[in-house]
């Protein structure tokens, strides 16, 4: 009966096993002889027992279970702290930039480096198979992975891809306009990995320094998908809270540039689009993010 409606792994396992033990409990103290109702009552007292320490267990190892993991979720994870900054870069244009305006961004974590091809291929084996020329070593940012592919990704792995206000604030910089390090970009300088041609290639995640919170590669490397969908519209006058975007739309949000882009796409308030099903992109990287809730 209930059964049934069950499938898949080993806790499944054992919710069918007591789906199975209720349902032949119910059967058996229900639907008896009148004669026997005094027994019938006995026996639904010790199912009543049986049930609640089974169900009782259940809810304790999943609560361990769900502490044991949360560190192993947030580990190689940066804290943003809440706050307000000052988004978008209007000379950019309304094809790769916000007109300034502001923003409040609650708590958040997200990841220090972007996800490397060692770490999606745990979760997608057959990745292996089509990794990008371009970004082939295990410590290189992974690539041709289409925004769907990388929101499921950060979804199996208990978090979810930042938004557009969320990325742009981790960056760091002091306005849209500018890199996370500043105005200028000095290839000399080992600043970021940007500017360059296709054959150049990435570089490991993590080659170049950190930004003011302690995240590499948030300019250049690889770009990004976010999880806004891209559109271009006027920005009212008030502060906006943990803005999300549209809800529905044709082209998903990139940001960071790459290594085989311009040095300008680079800057923290310049944003890009491609269609989220495009998975054979050799500079689309992503990392993760987690929300936190305020107490």
């Amino acid at each position: 009966m209930l059964g049934k409606y069950l499938s898949g792994g080993v806790g499944d396992s054992m919710i069918r096993s007591i789906v199975y033990f209720i349902e032949f409990s119910y059967r058996t103290i229900f639907f008896r002889p009148v004669s026997s109702f005094p027994i019938c009552l006995s026996s639904f007292g010790i199912f009543l027992i049986i049930t609640g320490v089974i169900f009782f267990g259940m809810s304790s190892s999943q609560v361990m279970a769900q502490t044991e993991t949360v560190p192993e979720i947030t580990n190689g994870m940066v804290l943003i702290p809440a706050g307000k900054f000052t988004m978008g870069c209007s000379k950019f244009g309304p094809e790769h930039g916000f007109q300034e305006h502001e923003v409040y961004v609650s708590d958040f974590l997200i990841d220090r480096y972007e996800v490397t091809n060692e770490q999606y291929e745990k979760i997608v084996v057959e990745h292996s198979e089509r990794r990008s020329p371009f970004s082939k070593c295990e410590n290189c940012p992974v690539s041709k992975v289409s925004w769907y592919e990388a929101a499921d990704y950060c979804y199996l792995i208990g978090k979810s891809l930042p938004t557009e206000a969320q990325w742009e604030k981790a960056a760091g910089a002091a306005n849209g306009c500018e890199f996370p390090w500043g105005d200028e970009f000095d290839p000399t300088k080992d600043q970021a990995r940007g500017g360059l041609k296709l054959r150049d290639n990435t570089s490991s995640v993590g080659s170049y320094p950190p930004n003011k919170y302690g995240l590499y590669d948030m300019a250049g490397n690889m770009w990004e998908w976010v999880a806004d969908w891209f559109s271009i519209h006027n920005i009212p006058p008030e502060v906006l809270y943990n803005p999300k975007g549209l809800s529905r739309g044709t082209m998903k949000v990139r940001r960071g540039g790459a290594w085989s882009d311009s040095v300008n796409a680079m800057r923290t308030g310049w944003r890009d689009r491609s269609h989220p099903f495009s998975r054979g992109l050799n500079d689309i990287g992503f990392r993760c993010a987690v929300n936190l809730i305020s107490k």
